[in-house]
């Protein structure tokens, strides 16, 4: 039996036909428009003390992505509560989209840029079963000095990937040659907090969906702002080794909010006029429709005295 989906012939344009839930009013990923946010305070995360010691996973090629499953004897120990969630959520497993370059293989989208990847930590209540995903930008650059990599998303805003989450990533990479085809699987030692980093305090916020078949939704998702920052040389070694380019397009927001944690956006947010007509009480979102208003004011009396 040939399988039910995938990004090529039967890739995300045709996976509506293939679960009807692919076409709901509550997909992902979406692009995030910063000017359309609403602030909202979360509780940090609160992570216990398995995601910082080093556990044994199993990554498999599964014919989509790379999983990475934990085969520790210790499964209670990888819980997180806090960061607005409802309960307790344990770790499930965490998985990489990518594309073909640094401009391509995000799922999710800000302001309609792309980063080179994604990573999605995969969590579900222990009650509920509804499943929480905290979200990872990868960015890459050309620059093979760890302590050069940087991100930068304003003049004054500027964070570093931490050499102990690269040197970690490094161990992952290295062992793609060993999941080239599907159904390979091979172990490697991994400490998850490392993985995620340590800027988890500036985060997107809203509900979504799984974001490949049968894309289940009433799943949280938790978009980190700040990207972990890699070389090119370590995600070339997934472009070259594992061609997937498996990320599915933004999808439509209809009526959802997203929220931000942190009070002010430094972002430069993109000019839609209309995005934020849901948003309104939003004070933010008021000064930027009218700083937008005001430009599109003075455009005109300069158009119309020439």
């Amino acid at each position: 039996m040939g399988e039910s989906w995938n990004y090529n012939n039967l890739g995300p344009d045709v996976w509506g036909d293939i679960d009807s839930l692919c076409n709901g009013r509550s997909q992902s990923p979406i692009n995030i428009q910063t000017a359309c946010t609403n602030y909202q305070s979360f509780a940090p995360f609160s992570f216990q003390s398995g995601y910082n010691l080093t556990h044994n996973f199993t990554l498999l090629n599964n014919g989509h992505t790379i999983v990475g499953i934990y085969t520790g004897n210790n499964p209670m120990s990888l819980r997180l509560t806090g960061g607005g969630l409802n309960g307790i959520y344990e770790f499930l497993q965490f998985h990489l989209h990518w594309g073909e370059n640094y401009k391509s293989g995000s799922e999710h989208q800000v302001n309609g840029m792309k980063y080179a990847g994604e990573i999605h930590f995969v969590h579900r209540n222990i009650e509920t079963l509804k499943l929480a995903v905290l979200g990872f930008f990868m960015e890459s650059v050309s620059n093979t000095s760890t302590s050069n990599i940087i991100h930068k998303t304003t003049a004054t805003d500027i964070y570093k990937t931490n050499n102990s989450t690269l040197v970690v990533w490094q161990k992952y990479f290295a062992v793609s040659e060993y999941l080239r085809l599907m159904n390979n699987a091979t172990t490697v030692n991994l400490n998850l907090a490392s993985l995620m980093g340590s800027n988890l305090n500036n985060f997107w916020r809203y509900d979504g969906s799984l974001t490949t078949p049968p894309c289940t939704e009433d799943v949280t998702w938790t978009i980190f702002k700040t990207p972990i920052v890699f070389s090119d040389i370590n995600i070339n070694i997934f472009r070259h080794t594992i061609s997937f380019e498996n990320y599915r397009g933004p999808q439509p927001l209809y009526n959802r909010t997203v929220y931000r944690n942190f009070l002010h956006e430094t972002i430069l947010p993109i000019t839609d006029y209309f995005c934020c007509t849901g948003n309104m009480n939003n004070l933010a979102n008021k000064h930027f429709l009218h700083a937008a208003n005001k430009l599109i004011l003075y455009t005109f009396i300069l158009f119309t005295v020439l």
